[in-house]
């Protein structure tokens, strides 16, 4: 069916109208995305700051990463006015950097606060009143871009997955926003681990629960006390290297396991009379913990924990 005069000049205008909505927004992306590498280059410098730079945990490896993500925004910026990137491309990984400066701003704000309560940090050395421009500012701006892109081009699937992935970064941002002791305790954690390995600096990661819980030995019976932290995706397991164990000790930690959730299940378990404590029984793969708690109700409280943690994931 030949269209009339009338469907093809309304199809016209919807289709300029598509292109001119897109040309504003891959401005509004190059001016945004001006600002997020300005943020980048502003918190790399910041990071690399000797008082800092010996403080954040794994600062090395988050200063190649900036650096990285610089360079990429960089090619993005002169791609996309070169007419070698498309808007697509530009928002690929734009989520997963947005989400990796949000957690790095937190990191080193955290170290900023602790430094300045010492006053060992001071703004004359570095003008930070300006630096830490909210995270989630930001990602509601690109948030805006590619939701009046899918607007404009609603059968364009890579729009919205784009979209759809910056809406996640958002609402991850303003989660842990609401949890501001959290990047404080896995600071805390990273520096009780000896070699800070594994990195457990993660942005995504939250912290749920830390305690000691003893490992018996299922030939033998004997005991062993070690520090369990469970974290929303893993759980962490070290063996205590000081006698008088506290939970602010830098160095007192060393990693032997860390069991991803999503191949963990848990259970009530019995043992023999010479065990007093309430046992159960933690399993990833092959591999089976026996674990028993002196503490009244403790055990119970461990394995809900992780229960709920483990649902999560499957």
């Amino acid at each position: 069916m030949t269209p009339s005069p009338a469907e093809g000049c309304d199809f016209g205008k919807e289709l300029e109208t598509s292109l001119s909505i897109c040309g504003k927004e891959c401005i509004s992306l190059l001016q945004n995305d001006q600002i997020f590498i300005a943020q980048l280059n502003q918190l790399h410098k910041l990071i690399l700051l000797p008082v800092l730079r010996a403080r954040v945990p794994n600062s090395e490896n988050i200063i190649q990463d900036l650096e990285q993500i610089i360079s990429s925004h960089q090619s993005i910026y002169s791609g996309v006015i070169s007419g070698e990137c498309s808007l697509m491309s530009a928002g690929k990984d734009l989520s997963l950097h947005l989400h990796k400066w949000a957690m790095y701003c937190r990191v080193i704000q955290t170290e900023i606060n602790e430094l300045e309560k010492t006053c060992k940090f001071h703004e004359n050395e570095f003008t930070t009143s300006d630096f830490f421009e909210s995270p989630t500012s930001l990602i509601s701006k690109f948030e805006e871009i590619f939701q009046n892109l899918c607007d404009a081009v609603p059968e364009n699937e890579d729009y919205k997955d784009i979209l759809e992935s910056i809406q996640y970064t958002f609402d991850d941002v303003m989660f842990k926003a609401s949890l501001p002791n959290n990047a404080l305790k896995l600071l805390q954690i990273q520096r009780l681990l000896i070699d800070r390995q594994p990195r457990i600096l993660n942005p995504s990661r939250i912290l749920l629960k830390e305690g000691c819980l003893y490992k018996v030995n299922y030939k033998s019976n004997k005991t062993k006390k070690l520090a369990f932290i469970l974290f929303d995706d893993a759980l962490l397991i070290c063996k205590i290297q000081k006698k008088s164990f506290e939970w602010h000790v830098q160095d007192s930690l060393k990693c032997c396991a860390l069991l991803p959730l999503h191949a963990c299940s848990v259970n009530f378990a019995s043992g023999s009379p010479s065990v007093k404590g309430s046992l159960f029984k933690v399993k990833c793969w092959n591999i089976s913990y026996l674990l028993m708690s002196k503490v009244p109700g403790d055990a119970q409280s461990w394995i809900q924990a992780l229960q709920s943690a483990i649902r999560y994931h499957l």
